[in-house]
């Protein structure tokens, strides 16, 4: 959380904090014949082959594609010559565990779609080892290891360039995703999710309270963090801004605490509903 423009890193991740979050919709589980009827003939949002292996891969957006239902269909054909149409979402996404095509889709999602943009993801593809478009591999690790070496050669530009684009993909993926019991069995399906997190409202708040008891245990008091990034906090009176009130430091850190408790109010009810 910024306080005035402070960082008070409380080691929760941002999105628990302000309260958003996804919730999967009973469209996810439809058959892909069922929602992919214009995109068999529309033009893809983007194309991309390997002439070494002949592998080819075309991106479109499903015909039920919105920000709330974020369905991709990926067809093409392999090395081996076979055809093949998949139906994947973006909310489920995880860079540490995708494919190419799968990034190409994030970088859809992101905005990020300029020539530069394919080339870094071209550069982790290499990186990753990967044979195929298709094959999954860990590109958060590949980003790192790009990054160092971005670093180690004084590349800075690149470096900057790289870790906007990593930032931009993590806001996205750091949004928790929640697949609702109701939903799941509205829609017939019972027991275990494996690409999202299912739990009900008592659960989710008792995630919220072990992260941030959490974080009050191993990260700074909001008083340290304003004390490290004023060095005469002390000695300085302060005032919101907009506001007449002048107040001593202890006063200062009384009013932020109250502050952030409010947030983190209005965050845990946003969470739950």
């Amino acid at each position: 959380m910024n306080v005035n423009g402070i960082n008070y890193n409380t080691g929760i991740n941002p999105n628990y904090m302000t309260g958003k979050k996804r919730v999967l919709g009973k469209n996810f589980n439809n058959q892909i014949e069922d929602i992919n009827r214009g995109s068999k003939v529309n033009k893809p949002l983007m194309s991309f082959s390997n002439p070494k292996t002949g592998e080819s891969v075309e991106i479109h957006r499903s015909d039920i594609y919105s920000d709330d239902t974020p369905i991709y269909i990926i067809k093409g054909k392999t090395a081996e010559g076979e055809e093949f149409e998949r139906m994947h979402h973006a909310w489920i996404i995880d860079p540490r565990n995708c494919s190419y095509a799968e990034l190409m889709m994030l970088n859809q999602e992101t905005g990020n779609t300029s020539l530069g943009d394919k080339q870094r993801a071209d550069i982790l593809f290499e990186k990753t080892g990967a044979k195929s478009y298709l094959d999954k591999a860990d590109y958060s690790a590949a980003i790192k290891e790009v990054m160092e070496e971005y670093k180690s050669s004084g590349n800075w530009d690149a470096y900057l360039s790289m870790d906007k684009w990593q930032q931009s993909l993590n806001d996205y993926t750091s949004v928790p995703v929640y697949f609702d019991r109701s939903i799941m069995e509205r829609n017939g399906v019972k027991g275990s999710c494996s690409f999202a997190t299912v739990k009900t409202a008592e659960e989710i708040q008792k995630e919220i309270d072990d992260r941030v008891k959490a974080a009050e245990k191993n990260g700074p008091t909001l008083r340290e963090a304003l004390a490290n990034a004023f060095p005469n906090a002390v000695n300085t009176l302060y005032s919101f801004v907009g506001s007449s009130v002048v107040m001593t430091f202890d006063e200062y850190v009384k009013a932020m605490e109250e502050m952030l408790r409010k947030n983190n109010e209005e965050a845990n009810v946003s969470l739950i509903k």
